[in-house]
């Protein structure tokens, strides 16, 4: 068991628009409110969804399931953590809806979605930087504390522990029971052994506390599922150049095969988008660098 607590909270309520998509407009949203840990709640409508389910026997996402077509979110649930530097949402869904044979139910982690109208519920932990790190125990992303505190919010100076709390004296035993003198166990007690926790869980390996998310980090994750894309199909890579439509001249720092970040080039800040969303016009080459130059242009 592993238990952490947060004393300072911020509530957001973020509307997602019908032809949005998630995760990218949440992870948007959520890097523009500087919400870089928390617990996600909602409901409403989708348009489109895939879902896939954790296979224990086998450690990795079984085949993801596409309910092509409109249904409601009966339940939705996730939490946000910072993922190798970069915002990471981890959602659960269960949805309905109408079929041939009635009402059917579908249920798993939501690994993408279009949005017919979806309001959601945030709860921000400004006092909690979660990680999300691989236990070798499970095979599965779990969350723990980082080890660093959470950068602070830009122009905003740092957040203390309120000064009544930093100034409390750490908590001892009263007096009177410091003079008692020590309680003694009876001889036959005193000869018994110590008790130590049996030998198969002493060589359980450690859990992942703050100190040891390095280590975990380190290690193989599981592979989740990624939507194909076609191989003639133009795509950014990290370090090309792109024009958007409406952040302007920035430059490719991450992609996972379906949404890309950007650095603008005009303020330095980090963009996320779907590229379902673009038209990816072909590249042109600088020919001084050799750097590729896409440009990013609204789907009509």
């Amino acid at each position: 068991m592993n238990v952490l607590e947060a004393r300072r909270a911020r509530h957001l309520i973020i509307r997602l628009d019908r032809g949005e998509e998630l995760p990218a407009a949440l992870v948007r949203a959520l890097d523009e409110a500087e919400a870089r840990a928390g617990w996600i709640e909602g409901i409403g409508s989708l348009e489109k969804a895939e879902v896939a389910l954790f296979d224990q026997a086998s450690r990795t996402y079984a085949k993801t399931r596409v309910l092509d077509g409109p249904c409601d979110v009966v339940a939705l649930s996730g939490n946000i953590a910072l993922q190798q530097g970069e915002t990471s949402l981890r959602l659960s869904a269960t949805l309905a809806r109408e079929s041939g044979v009635g009402l059917q139910l579908a249920a798993g982690e939501l690994v993408w979605a279009r949005v017919y109208g979806l309001e959601l519920r945030v709860t921000a932990f400004d006092d909690l930087p979660l990680v999300r790190v691989f236990d070798d125990r499970t095979g599965a992303m779990q969350l723990s504390a980082q080890s660093s505190p959470l950068p602070a919010l830009a122009g905003e100076p740092p957040r203390a522990t309120p000064p009544a709390h930093a100034a409390e004296p750490p908590r001892a035993t009263p007096p009177a029971h410091a003079a008692e003198p020590p309680r003694a166990t009876p001889p036959t007690h005193a000869a018994e052994p110590p008790r130590a926790t049996p030998p198969a869980h002493a060589a359980e390996p450690p859990r992942a506390t703050a100190s040891s998310s390095v280590e975990l980090a380190a290690a193989p994750l599981p592979q989740r599922p990624v939507r194909p894309r076609q191989e003639d199909e133009p795509y950014p890579e990290v370090g090309d150049s792109v024009t958007h439509f409406h952040f302007g001249e920035c430059t490719v720092i991450s992609s996972d095969g379906e949404r890309i970040r950007l650095r603008q080039e005009r303020d330095g800040r980090v963009r996320e988008v779907s590229l379902t969303m673009l038209r990816i016009e072909p590249p042109t080459v600088d020919a001084a660098t050799g750097r590729k130059q896409f440009r990013l242009a609204r789907k009509n």
